[in-house]
């Protein structure tokens, strides 16, 4: 008789631990929902009033977003029309989203940085073209530091506007994608190398990659922001003797099927590199964003 109560005693107790853990996981449950509803308020209230800063920006201006969760990330409408903003990607990441989501989010992140970067490169250019026409007065000193910049040995204002002119969208994106493995890449989220730039200056911030080549270890360089990582690219191929038949190419025309081959010297894989590059742009149709402009 007392085994069966004492048995019965551990059924109840069994009976009435797991209803207490049930009650457990949805009250767990509930304070989640009300959590992510709580995000979703904050988020929602946060955009609004981004929309409102940026809604009247200017030619010249942006607004800097320090992403805390990715859904302070603004979207691009479909009228191809993009915000004026910047962000930094310090305290969030791309990993374990799923493709559709990755590649959004990737997308509304880097096309308006990289149009910024664009267009304070067209700003320099348009002054160097009112110097060129006698428009305006050059700066030497600032002019010679241009030049030393940007490797023009023949100090001619001409070469350097040329040399400026900017990487279009389809292919600094589809670069972008290989190199940083659509944002998720340990240089990507470590240091803000979106192209995997080298580094060969020790005194410069920089990372270790993963693997050495020939026996001797490679670094990458390190940015503090996504912006600046698209402002060095582009000085890259605006400088380096490798990208001199791209750069002549370029003045002529923003054909991607023209330009992506004469990039055969940014990888080791050279022409597996460029089809890539070429099956990237056509695949996810970024020729479509050499088009838009800002709000």
């Amino acid at each position: 008789m007392k085994i069966k109560l004492f048995l019965l005693y551990i059924v109840v107790v069994i009976i009435n631990f797991s209803q207490l853990e049930d009650r457990v996981v949805l009250k767990n449950i509930e304070l989640k929902e009300i959590e992510e509803k709580e995000e979703k308020k904050i988020a929602a209230e946060y955009n609004i009033q981004i929309r409102l800063e940026i809604k009247n920006m200017v030619k010249g201006t942006h607004k800097e977003i320090h992403l805390l969760h990715l859904s302070e990330v603004q979207a691009i409408p479909g009228e191809k029309l993009v915000p004026r903003v910047v962000y930094s990607m310090d305290n969030v990441s791309l990993r374990g989203l799923n493709i559709p989501k990755k590649k959004k989010l990737f997308f509304e992140i880097m096309i308006p940085t990289a149009m910024i970067v664009v267009e304070e490169i067209e700003e320099v250019r348009e002054s160097l073209k009112l110097i060129m026409d006698g428009k305006r007065a050059g700066d030497e000193e600032y002019l010679s530091k241009m030049y030393i910049k940007y490797r023009v040995k023949e100090k001619d204002i001409e070469v350097l506007y040329h040399k400026l002119k900017p990487v279009p969208i389809s292919i600094l994106l589809s670069q972008a994608i290989l190199e940083s493995g659509w944002g998720t890449s340990r240089f990507f989220e470590k240091a803000n190398n979106i192209f995997g730039v080298w580094s060969v200056d020790p005194t410069e911030p920089r990372i270790k990659a993963g693997e050495a080549r020939v026996n001797k270890q490679v670094y990458l360089r390190s940015y503090p922001t996504l912006k600046e990582s698209m402002a060095d690219y582009m000085k890259l191929l605006a400088r380096h003797k490798a990208y001199s038949e791209f750069r002549e190419k370029l003045q002529i025309t923003d054909d991607y099927k023209i330009l992506v081959p004469k990039l055969d010297k940014y990888s080791e894989m050279e022409e597996i590199y460029i089809n890539r590059l070429l099956a990237t742009i056509e695949h996810n149709k970024l020729y479509q964003y050499n088009g838009y402009e800002f709000e």
